[in-house]
């Protein structure tokens, strides 16, 4: 409001410098004989010079009426040697006959080519703020009482330029080729009103416009009405269609009162690029701090087809349906620090949020919101998964190949400063799954902190500090992450698309990792890891057959067949280890079988996916499952050498054949020394006994 302010008194300063005019001249028959008393006068009443190159001219009866050639009024000291007021040609008359009753009638005033230079300086000192002129006093107004009412029959201008400069806070907008036409404007009286005209922003943004409506102005009670206004605007400028982007905006009325410093926006309707918003708005404070509220609504529209209307182009996504749908309703809080939606509910594709949220700090651009979530899954706005260079069972370093890495938004995150809480019933993120997901989320300078993190999870629960720093040369990402109860299995097959483990327990890591993308995190990946599983399998494994058939080969039999599924049951399979760019180091593997117990040692490489382990197998016992039952006695006490490699999608389990035999010569010579150390004892008590005569 305060430009249109500026800019009606900028207006009204033109029509008291010609309504001066006219009265002043018509007491004189020849104007350009006494231009030097007129210039006199206006620097009377305004304190600044006037300057009147062109002729003027003057009609008597039955309107007085004056048209000028270029006039200009002088700028305040230190605001440049432009006018603050130029006008290139101007007509206003003065009806004569009921000037005899009290009352003052203007003929249609026109305006050619007027230019209002508006300005603040780095100080906030204005311009017209000196343009009140001297006081006066009620003694030297004279005993007359109150000045007539003053009604004009229309205002005409053509090809008008406004201009707002605000040095104190960086500001310059401009008004260009503006034309305005009225009905006859009366104190309190409406009247028709046609406007249009080219805002333009600094460099960036212009803005033409065309405005219809009926006004009403009573400027004694500083109020201001505009009945059903339409407005169509036409935007241009970076990130819009080149042929610029067109909206409409209706209001029932805007009606301003500048005295009690409140704005009605009743019946707002907004239609852009295919979306409709719908509102009742009002505002307090309008002139010293504006606060801007009401009800919002956005009916639900295609996303797709919104964004394709602003020209810009949408990434392809995993799901072609996403970004189908968007809506919501809320209030709006506004103010010219912040704006704000409360009460908000928004609809996204198949996702609804309530809550609030907005720019918490205009200045800084500054994100803060708290929302709740009924459900989302983020991954069907991801790209597309690439096809993979192998078939699924030839698994980790092809798969990983075939996968598009998620790059780092870097910019993004050197942009944001951001702040708020999202909490979500249920959620998909990185193909795993939550349920009463709630998180802290902050961002400024470069570096996105989520934390704290906390969800429930395959059926256990699940906590995490992540942070992502970009405001280095190279983006960090760190992790301190825990689950604890949860199911392995389901887990395992939503995060790294295998089936190959299942057991529930508890898992934690805290790594760091650096590159510009998830493979090269990958790769990097510095820190250290743990887990414990209760009752679980490695499947598409035997180990208990793998034993089975290679003493079968080694004593040349038959091979055995499979009495069971592929897979290797355990009561407990624990580790920790050590992540080193990428490749985890365990050296305190654990896993305790019904009839086996396995301690082992080895690395996982996490890019390449690929495994290598060295186990040593203790056979317990004989599962009676196994139907070997005495023969396969010789078995029990041996520790076997085992092998693990291959992928995490495809391992391979196999004993060390040359291990197995040694250990079965070692079993042997086990066996022969004891048997000798028994057959030397029974001889040296034979001996013993002779001795003693016995």
């Amino acid at each position: 409001m305060r430009i249109v302010r500026y800019a009606l008194l900028g207006l009204g300063g033109v029509l008291l410098l010609l309504v001066a005019a006219a009265l002043y001249l018509l007491l004189f028959f020849d104007p350009n004989a006494h231009k030097a008393d007129l210039q006199r006068f206006v620097h009377e009443q305004t304190g600044r010079e006037l300057e009147l190159p062109g002729e003027l001219t003057l009609k008597v009866f039955p309107w007085v009426a004056i048209e000028t050639g270029r006039a200009a009024l002088g700028n305040a000291a230190g605001f440049g040697t432009e006018p603050m007021v130029e006008i290139e040609h101007a007509r206003l008359g003065l009806k004569f006959l009921p000037l005899l009753h009290g009352r003052v009638e203007l003929a249609a005033i026109s305006l050619d080519a007027p230019t209002i230079r508006l300005a603040v300086d780095a100080t906030g000192r204005s311009n017209w703020q000196d343009l009140g002129g001297k006081s006066t006093t009620p003694e030297a107004q004279g005993n007359g009482g109150t000045l007539p009412a003053v009604s004009v029959a229309g205002v005409q201008i053509t090809r008008g330029t406004l201009i707002y400069i605000d040095r104190s806070v960086g500001t310059e907008i401009g008004v260009h080729e503006l034309n305005m036409t009225t009905g006859a404007l009366a104190p309190g009286k409406p009247f028709d009103l046609q406007l249009s005209g080219t805002v333009q922003q600094g460099k960036g943004m212009s803005v033409a416009l065309t405005l219809t409506g009926q006004g009403t102005v009573n400027s004694a009670t500083s109020r201001y009405l505009l009945s059903s206004p339409v407005f169509h605007l036409q935007l241009k400028g970076a990130g819009l269609p080149a042929a610029g982007l067109p909206v409409e905006l209706r209001f029932e009325r805007i009606d301003a009162d500048l005295a009690a410093q409140t704005l009605a926006l009743p019946g707002m309707d907004m239609q852009v690029a295919g979306a409709r918003l719908t509102g009742a708005l009002s505002g307090t404070r309008i002139v010293d701090a504006p606060q801007i509220g009401g009800a919002l609504r956005l009916a639900d529209v295609s996303l797709r087809e919104l964004l394709k209307n602003l020209d810009v182009t949408l990434p392809v996504t995993r799901d072609a349906a996403a970004f189908g749908r968007i809506g919501f309703e809320g209030q709006l809080a506004a103010s010219s620090h912040s704006i704000l939606l409360n009460e908000l509910k928004m609809r996204f594709d198949d996702t609804t949020a309530t809550g609030h949220g907005g720019i918490a700090d205009l200045d800084r651009m500054a994100l803060a919101f708290d929302l709740d979530v009924d459900r989302i899954n983020a991954d069907r706005y991801l790209a597309p998964v690439a096809p993979a260079l192998a078939p699924p069972t030839a698994g980790g370093a092809a798969a990983a190949k075939g996968s598009t890495p998620l790059p780092i938004p870097v910019a993004l995150l050197r942009s944001l400063d951001v702040h708020g809480t999202l909490a979500v019933r249920d959620a998909v993120f990185a193909g795993i799954q939550y349920s009463h997901l709630r998180v802290g989320i902050s961002a400024v300078g470069g570096r996105l902190r989520i934390y704290p993190s906390e969800a429930q999870m395959y059926g256990g629960q699940y906590q995490g500090d992540v942070t992502v720093d970009a405001s280095a040369r190279v983006p960090r990402v760190s992790f301190d992450e825990h689950v604890t109860g949860v199911d392995f299995a389901p887990l395992f097959s939503d995060m790294l698309q295998t089936k190959r483990i299942s057991g529930r327990g508890n898992a934690a890591i805290k790594a760091v990792g650096t590159g510009a993308d998830s493979a090269a995190l990958l790769r990097t990946l510095t820190g250290t890891l743990e887990f414990h599983l209760d009752n679980g399998a490695l499947e598409g494994a035997d180990l208990w057959y793998e034993i089975r058939r290679a003493r079968a080969l080694l004593r040349q039999q038959p091979i055995p067949a499979r009495s069971g599924p592929e897979r290797t049951p355990f009561t407990a399979f624990s580790a920790t280890g050590r992540i080193t760019n990428g490749v985890v180091s365990n050296e305190d593997l654990i896993a305790a079988l019904q009839y086996l117990q396995v301690k082992g040692r080895g690395s996982a490489d996490l890019a390449a996916g690929t495994l290598g382990y060295d186990l040593d197998v203790l056979v317990l016992n004989i599962p009676a499952e196994g139907g070997e039952g005495a023969d396969a006695q010789d078995l029990v006490g041996l520790k076997l050498p085992v092998v693990i490699s291959g992928t995490f999608a495809a391992p391979m389990v196999r004993p060390d054949a040359g291990g197995l035999v040694k250990a079965r010569v070692q079993q042997e010579l086990d066996k022969r020394k004891g048997e000798l150390e028994k057959k030397l004892k029974e001889q040296l008590q034979d001996k013993l006994k002779g001795l003693l005569g016995n």
